[in-house]
């Protein structure tokens, strides 16, 4: 396995590699209700979520995380969509050695988090590659109506005019950062 990148299934008992993003961000978690795990990888956060709240939605697009995901994620509190999100419905494409989605057409179906329809979010974690802002931009009703604690990818020494979007829009929803572990940040509403 390279970094972040599984070119064969990969089954993990107790992957630790992101707890303390994880463990920061839910530190600010009022209420345990839903929660919503976009880039849900192959469980690594799923887990924990399931844990701790009574309904987890993950998104994970890529067949191979797919897989280590369903063999890694038993709990029944789980639901799983095979779709990438955006900030449209569209097709794009992923690499068989890639987690990066690209916007050219392809197989991967891509849909708004807004047209899901999901009520009384409490937490979204997103770590998407790049997908940042257009995840924020389709999910703006969802966020709008639940005011969620946000855990989200913000790689700036990657992808820094991805981040100042992200941040923008972020602020415009009336959201502030609160904190910053690694690459992850957490936003609240003010």
């Amino acid at each position: 396995m390279l970094y972040g990148q599984h070119t064969e299934p990969t089954f993990l008992e107790n992957q630790r590699t992101q707890s303390k993003q994880r463990n920061k961000a839910l530190e600010y978690v009022k209420c345990w209700g839903n929660c919503i795990d976009i880039g849900s990888n192959v469980g690594m956060w799923t887990r924990e979520l399931a844990n701790r709240f009574k309904k987890v939605y993950c998104f994970e697009p890529n067949p191979n995380f797919i897989e280590c995901f369903n063999k890694n994620i038993s709990e029944n509190n789980v639901e799983l969509f095979e779709y990438g999100l955006s900030d449209i419905e569209h097709t794009a494409s992923q690499g068989k050695q890639s987690t990066v989605l690209n916007e050219s057409p392809g197989n991967v179906i891509c849909k708004t988090l807004d047209s899901f329809n999901l009520k009384n979010i409490d937490f979204i974690k997103i770590d998407v590659d790049g997908f940042e802002y257009k995840v924020l931009h389709g999910a703006i009703e969802t966020i709008k109506n639940s005011n969620p604690v946000i855990n989200i990818e913000m790689k700036e020494d990657k992808r820094k005019d991805i981040v100042i979007k992200c941040k923008t829009f972020l602020q415009k929803l009336g959201y502030n950062r609160v904190s910053r572990v690694k690459h992850d940040e957490i936003w609240l509403k003010k």
